[in-house]
């Protein structure tokens, strides 16, 4: 199988695409126009594509990349020679044409089609392609989704810390102690906080299973025990394909972020940024959420979940302090992030909001 993958203005397909025929490429051609950002955006798409061919050494496929001028149809002939120099067969070529740019779409599929090339377009919503020949059309649902890591790295991300999913099973019993009521154990936190671990009496239990894991850190006790207490929430309520925590992830060269949970389902990634708090600046969370999700997936959504304090609160000298205002949150809603902002935590009512949210 000689897969061509064709740049546009939206890359979402490339991935899943390429993902789902790992196994019976032999070459797989990157099409994309001359113009800086797009030769930007294939580097990166390369960068994911050799990324993922040395972690899996059972699929082996020749990755070669192919400049054109979108605007000169010379350009585009030349291409569709190229591409049939590089076939053993016609009919064992598959165009991608989901994302590409309509002129090099139109070029590339009239000139293959008629010499028994195929033509993909993918459904990003849907997880299905249809196959298209210059005869029939039919449609295919992609059977095997990517996990996280596999989405990261094919996006041409380096991964720098995960937690172990393993050791996030066997603490499990100890974070879900921790968490049965959050009010108390936000407490405990807060004061550990001030006064420090050693300090805080009246807390044995908890201490307990926090010696028992054999961390007492600031981060872990006032920030890692309620993210791994949402991730359990979302790894047992949900059939997401898969469930990370604890995810840092380098973009580009200085650029990082850590993510406090991410799953993928149907090739979408999603991401929710976990605040057990006293207060939340939330137009600094919207406007940080908006601009990751954004190298995450196309169409991927968030949810910015914040536990402990109410939206509109006075401080001590008299002043309003807002966690989420109306125009916070319409800025949310038009970036596809949900907003999740509660003094007081019910499991129940959050676990409608995801499924409401993320399995639209």
């Amino acid at each position: 199988m000689l897969l061509v993958s064709i740049l546009g203005d939206f890359h979402s397909s490339i991935v899943p695409v390429s993902y789902a025929f790992r196994k019976k490429i032999t070459k797989h051609i990157i099409v994309y126009d001359d113009s800086h950002g797009d030769k930007q955006e294939a580097a990166r798409i390369i960068r994911g594509q050799k990324a993922f061919l040395e972690e899996n050494g059972e699929v082996n496929y020749e990755l070669i990349p192919m400049v054109i001028d979108e605007d000169s149809y010379t350009s585009l002939l030349g291409c569709v020679e190229k591409i049939k120099q590089y076939a053993n067969s016609y009919d064992e070529i598959y165009l991608n044409a989901t994302d590409g740019l309509s002129s090099v779409v139109l070029v590339l599929s009239t000139q293959l089609m008629p010499l028994g090339a195929k033509v993909i377009a993918y459904d990003r919503y849907a997880n299905t392609y249809n196959l298209h020949t210059s005869e029939t059309m039919e449609k295919f649902r992609i059977k095997e989704s990517m996990d996280v890591r596999t989405h990261l790295i094919m996006k041409g991300y380096s991964i720098l810390e995960a937690s172990d999913k393993r050791a996030l099973e066997w603490r499990k019993v100890h974070i879900m102690a921790l968490t049965k009521d959050l009010v108390r154990y936000k407490s405990f936190a807060d004061r550990m906080g001030k006064e420090g671990y050693d300090n805080v009496q009246g807390y044995d239990d908890y201490k307990s299973h926090i010696e028992a894991m054999d961390d007492s850190r600031q981060h872990f006790i006032q920030g890692t025990v309620f993210e791994e207490y949402i991730y359990h929430l979302i790894k047992d309520n949900f059939e997401f394909d898969d469930v990370c925590t604890g995810v840092k992830v380098r973009f580009e060269e200085g650029v990082e972020n850590e993510f406090d949970i991410l799953m993928i389902k149907d090739n979408h990634l999603h991401t929710i940024e976990c605040k057990l708090v006293s207060g939340l600046n939330g137009e600094h969370y919207v406007y940080k959420t908006e601009l990751i999700k954004e190298y995450l997936d196309d169409d991927g959504r968030a949810m910015i979940l914040s536990v402990g304090a109410d939206n509109v609160r006075r401080t001590k000298s008299g002043n309003k302090r807002i966690q989420f205002t109306r125009g916070d949150r319409a800025r949310a809603r038009y970036g596809e992030i949900d907003i999740h902002q509660v003094k007081v935590f019910d499991e129940a009512v959050f676990l409608r909001d995801v499924e409401d949210w993320f399995f639209y």
